[in-house]
């Protein structure tokens, strides 16, 4: 297996995986006029090459770029057996901006916003069963897109959510009320959906009328829950809302197989929303602030 081959069984597209090329390219010539091989670079020699390319006139993110395909080139090492540790695992750029989550709903609001969530028609029931897999599973968009009806295990009240490109595989338990509800829709409403509609696919959810993108499914759904709940922005607020409460309740290793994030720094971010959280309530209730 070659570089490029690990990074296509990660599910990165023909774009990114030329980008990562070009970029290790330039990082293993600069090894190679340095006289250091790969397998023998140590953490030093990983900061001497960021140092080289700030010298070039490469700014903070170019270079964050750089320690990211490296970190992937050195986890293909790894994969491989050539080295046994991935030298560049603590390396971050300092002063890099991150965008933290916002506009988090309460556990009882997502609750709320499902309870309330009006099941008219087959459409109605369609689009319940996608919100509680964001309320309970917390799935984003592209995880309900492309979601297949054999993901399903109800026997056992799973659904397997298979990896994209930024995101790991995991198994996730449904509840009851879930289990109960894709019985329904898989014996019966998918069916009558896929009749009425003059449609043959393999995915969990189709839309109702002629085009087939999940992007005009999503649009319906949170136009419908901003009727009655118009404080939602988004159908990713929700998501990053349950993986906000998923930090608060789980250690960081389990937060992050729920979430489905490749990388666990995706799911430390949640935590500095908390303890932005904590320091608000402080700030609002201690009783020596001033008025």
């Amino acid at each position: 297996m070659n570089f490029k081959l690990y990074l296509e069984s990660r599910n990165y597209s023909v774009k990114t995986i030329e980008s990562y090329e070009k970029a290790i390219t330039t990082f293993l010539n600069w090894l190679n006029d340095e006289q250091i091989k790969v397998t023998e670079a140590k953490y030093n020699d990983v900061l001497a090459y960021i140092k080289h390319r700030t010298d070039k006139g490469d700014n903070k993110s170019y270079q964050q770029k750089h320690i990211t395909v490296i970190r992937h080139y050195y986890n293909y090492l790894i994969r491989v057996k050539k080295v046994k540790d991935n030298i560049t695992a603590n390396i971050n750029i300092k002063g890099i901006a991150r965008r933290l989550p916002h506009d988090l709903l309460t556990a009882e609001e997502m609750e709320e916003m499902y309870q309330r969530y009006s099941v008219v028609g087959i459409i109605g029931k369609r689009n319940k069963l996608m919100l509680g897999l964001m309320v309970y599973q917390g799935l984003g968009t592209e995880d309900l897109g492309k979601l297949e009806e054999a993901h399903l295990n109800l026997k056992d009240a799973k659904i397997n959510v298979p990896a994209r490109r930024r995101s790991n595989a995991r198994t996730l338990d449904l509840l009851p009320e879930q289990v109960e509800g894709f019985t329904e829709y898989i014996t019966k409403v998918r069916h009558l959906l896929l009749e009425l509609t003059d449609k043959e696919t393999h995915l969990l959810f189709t839309s109702w009328g002629a085009s087939s993108r999940f992007s005009n499914m999503q649009a319906v759904l949170l136009r419908n829950i901003k009727r009655y709940m118009p404080q939602i922005k988004s159908l990713e607020q929700i998501r990053m809302s349950v993986i906000a409460e998923w930090v608060k309740k789980y250690n960081l290793r389990e937060a992050q197989y729920l979430s489905g994030h490749r990388y666990v720094s995706s799911t430390e971010v949640y935590q500095q929303t908390n303890v932005d959280d904590l320091k608000k309530s402080v700030l609002a209730y201690h009783p020596f602030k001033q008025p």
